[in-house]
């Protein structure tokens, strides 16, 4: 028995769809783009759906985690892009974090909280370079505004 990653019920090991939620539990790994593993996305759609909740205790929420977690580290490899001035972005001078105009390679030094929070910076400095729509400030005044 397999545990269905959309709804949590008990599956048969060779079972095509969830007999409790009905999702489909095969997945063809080569026919997408993308670096969250099948297992991350058919939680998320449990989790989207209602079926299941978004729990830290289950194997798919660690999962979740590892994928994000190496997808934002490799995003601080764009660290040193001419485009990208992270010390602006995050609003730091060179001795906070140190000269950023070399990025960290996955032989650094550098934690890897600070290699993820890294690559959350350089992944917003991209979209925000490559986004014609809302910026980021308007983003946040939206957000203030909501919160009062």
């Amino acid at each position: 028995m397999i545990e269905c990653p959309y709804c949590g019920a008990d599956t048969e090991d060779d079972a095509r769809y969830c007999d409790r939620c009905g999702e489909r539990l095969t997945f063809d790994e080569d026919s997408r783009d993308g670096f969250l593993q099948r297992s991350s996305i058919q939680y998320l759609q449990g989790v989207r759906h209602g079926a299941r909740p978004l729990d830290p205790e289950v194997a798919y929420h660690d999962q979740l985690l590892s994928d994000v977690q190496a997808g934002l580290a490799d995003f601080s490899h764009l660290t040193d892009v001419d485009e990208l001035d992270l010390h602006e972005i995050l609003n730091i001078d060179d001795d906070t974090l140190g000269d950023l105009t070399d990025a960290p390679s996955p032989d650094t030094d550098l934690e890897p909280d600070v290699r993820q929070a890294l690559g959350v910076a350089a992944l917003v400095a991209l979209l925000e370079n490559s986004y014609d729509g809302t910026t980021l400030d308007e983003i946040r005044a939206q957000a203030a505004s909501m919160d009062e």
